[in-house]
């Protein structure tokens, strides 16, 4: 029997937020634990990249409209990656549509890998 880790593979999640009008102030009240519990998962190569996503059309004030997140994770499985998720602040504080999450495996073309 080999213990070796599983190999890990490249997912994509979206992550939308809800869309109630209490939706932005949760974002914000959460915001700061969930940048913090990011840190780890970033040192440790489980998240490559991501970032909050926004609608195309501003807010009045010319702001960006926040709708949700995308995460490229590096994990064992779209199981391990759900159970991060889990575990992150914006899904403990209701700012996630837990109904509505999407993870996605993804092929990094090589003409892409390495490039920012």
């Amino acid at each position: 029997m080999s213990s070796e880790a599983p190999a890990k593979q490249t997912f994509v999640a979206w992550l939308p937020d809800y869309t109630d009008a209490d939706a932005p102030s949760r974002r914000l009240t959460a915001h700061a634990e969930h940048v913090e519990g990011l840190k780890g998962l970033v040192v440790s190569g489980q998240i490559k990249y991501g970032g909050p996503t926004y609608a195309p059309e501003p807010l009045p004030n010319g702001e960006k409209k926040l709708n949700g997140s995308v995460v490229v994770f590096e994990a064992e499985s779209a199981e391990a990656v759900r159970a991060i998720i889990e575990r992150d602040a914006y899904w403990a504080g209701n700012v996630w549509d837990k109904e509505k999450v999407d993870i996605r495996g993804i092929i990094v073309s090589p003409a892409l890998a390495g490039s920012k």
